[in-house]
This record gives C-alpha cells, sequence and structure tokens, in this order.
C-alpha cells in the first residue's frame, strides 16, 4: 500500500473539516463526509487487521499488538480533556474533580463508552454540541470489529465455510441490519434507531469489505482499474440507485479507498513511519470546542479551519511521540 499515509492523512483531514463545520455552524462542501471518511478507516483496517490477524493468531499476541496501537494515545486524549479542560469550566475545580459526572466522564470514556457520559460538568455547555469529544464513538465499534475477526476464522473453521462467502453473508447481513434500523426510525421517528443503525453490526460491511479485498487482493490488483472505474460510476449515478447508501456504498467506498491506498505511487512522499492521522482523528474534536469556547467562528471558516488543523496536527505529533516513547 504506497498510499497509505496520504490516504489516511485525507480521511482525517475530511473528518475535521465536516466537524468544523458541524461544530461551528458553517455550511462547508466538501466531497468526503465525515460518515464516508470513518467508513474508510473501518475498511482500511479490515484489509490490515486481518492480515495483523494472520501474522498473530493467537489471540492475547493479536489483542496486544492491536493495543499497544490504539490504547496510549487514546487514554492520554481522555484524562487531557478530563483533566485541564477545567479551566473553562463553570465549576469550581474543588467541585468539578469531585463532580460525579466527572467521574462517569473518565470512567465511561476509559471503557470505550462515550455515549454514556459525553460531557464534562460545565463544559461547553452554551455551544451548538456540548461532547467534549465526539470522535470518541467509533473506538468500541473500532474493537468489536477487531474482536469479530477471531470469532468469524472459528466460524468458518468449525463449519468448513469458505472465507469470501463468509465475507460476502456478512455485509449482506450488515445492510439488513441497516435498513431495518433506518427504516424503524422513519416509522417512528425515534433518534435511537438511527443512532443503531451506524453502531457496530452497520459498520460491518465496510470492515469485512477490507477483508474480501484481501482475501482476493490478487484478483482485486489484476482488475483493480476496471474495478475503480465501476465503483466511481456508481458513485456518481447513486441519486437513481434506490437504497444506495445502506446497499452500494460500503463497498464502493471501500473499493476506491484501498485502489487509492494500492495504485501508483502519488502518496509515498508521505512517510508510512510517523503516521499520527489517528492522533489527528482522535483530538480534533476538544480542540474545535475549545476554539468554539474562545470566539474562533467569528473569523470565519477558513481562517478557523486553519487555525484548527495547524494546533490539531501540532497537538497530534506530540501526541504520538508521546505514546510511542520516540
Amino acid at each position: 500500500m504506497n498510499n497509505i499515509s496520504a490516504v489516511r492523512y485525507l480521511l482525517a483531514l475530511s473528518v475535521v473539516i465536516a466537524h468544523v463545520g458541524e461544530l461551528m455552524g458553517f455550511a462547508v462542501h466538501w466531497p468526503i463526509p465525515s460518515y464516508i471518511a470513518v467508513g474508510g478507516f473501518f475498511s482500511l483496517s479490515g484489509y490490515l487487521v486481518f492480515a495483523s490477524y494472520e501474522r498473530h493468531p493467537a489471540l492475547l499476541d493479536f489483542l496486544r499488538s492491536r493495543a499497544r496501537r490504539i490504547m496510549p494515545s487514546y487514554i492520554l486524549i481522555v484524562l487531557l480533556c478530563a483533566v485541564f479542560l477545567f479551566p473553562v469550566s463553570s465549576f469550581e475545580p474543588e467541585t468539578y474533580f469531585t463532580s460525579s459526572k466527572w467521574w462517569s466522564y473518565v470512567t465511561a470514556n476509559l471503557c470505550f463508552l462515550n455515549f454514556l457520559q459525553p460531557t464534562l460538568p460545565g463544559i461547553f455547555e452554551n455551544h451548538l454540541h456540548m461532547a467534549v469529544n465526539g470522535s470518541l464513538w467509533t473506538m468500541k465499534i473500532e474493537w468489536m470489529l477487531y474482536l469479530s475477526i477471531p470469532i468469524v476464522v472459528w466460524i468458518s473453521h468449525r463449519w468448513n465455510l469458505k472465507r469470501t462467502r463468509m465475507t460476502i453473508a456478512i455485509y449482506i447481513l450488515s445492510v439488513a441490519y441497516r435498513i431495518l434500523f433506518v427504516k424503524l426510525f422513519e416509522q417512528t421517528e425515534n433518534e435511537i434507531y438511527l443512532m443503531l443503525s451506524r453502531q457496530f453490526f452497520g459498520q460491518l460491511a465496510f470492515f469485512y469489505t477490507g477483508v474480501w479485498i484481501y482475501f482476493r487482493f490478487d484478483l482485486f490488483k489484476t482488475y483493480r482499474h476496471q474495478i475503480a472505474i465501476i465503483a466511481l460510476i456508481l458513485l456518481l449515478v447513486k441519486g437513481y440507485i434506490p437504497y444506495y447508501s445502506y446497499i452500494l456504498e460500503p463497498a464502493v467506498i471501500s473499493l476506491l479507498v484501498i485502489y487509492a491506498c494500492t495504485t501508483g505511487h502519488w502518496g509515498t512522499w508521505i512517510p508510512r513511519k510517523g503516521n499520527c492521522s489517528y492522533e489527528i482523528y482522535l483530538s480534533h474534536f476538544p480542540i474545535i470546542q475549545l476554539g468554539i469556547h474562545f470566539g474562533l467562528p467569528s473569523l470565519g471558516f477558513w481562517p478557523s479551519f486553519i487555525v484548527v488543523i495547524l494546533v490539531t496536527s501540532i497537538f497530534s505529533y506530540l501526541l504520538l511521540r508521546v505514546t510511542s516513547n520516540k
């Protein structure tokens, strides 16, 4: 994957742009929405993490290798927000740190349950969105996707099922799950169904398309240009395809993301070592929220975005250095 670092940065940048617009109230026209960028990350994870599992098939070794990359930065960003955001809280320090809400935030987020307590006491109360770090919702899904691999491999071996057929079956079940919960949302207008549609089972289609490409990479490599053209055509005519975003979008986005990673050398100038796109993803949301607190949106979208991306990039680089012991 010659261009994987560049693609990761592009996906992270797309999430930052979307959140600057959403949190600051700007209308932003960017070709890669946040949800699609997250799906692209999941498809890359499917391709790369299954390869990692085959290198470390022992469950503890596999989980240890994942935890070494994921956990340090995640834990640190949760604790940094909990501790160092108190100057912008409406609470006094002695009540801030003893608040049950503070302890709930730390406990829930360290357990990857951001939805249980997304806010800190007295922080960002007057913002359009009060969540301290709305990007953390994907982390529990990421871990569940990792844990699904040993289960899928065991089922495949136990019943002697072909791996590619397994991935296709998982894709179909994931699509059915999303459509079911979206339909429930449309019928009831209850937001919980829309939220559930985007949780673990709804993301399996992205992840296991990446796994399928890993299994059939020789075929993908041979016909990758033709596959990319078909995917692009489907993307361009998506408005005319019923249920495109549920049925075809995970496959289209995953194919295009991995095509971009594996075709040509346009992104090789960005080294894979020291890539901090994950840290950018983790840290940009609270930085945007701080920018809003200090009146950054009054400057307009592009000045706000430039400040956010510069601060986020510097912070993410330092976070990577600290957590990787380099």
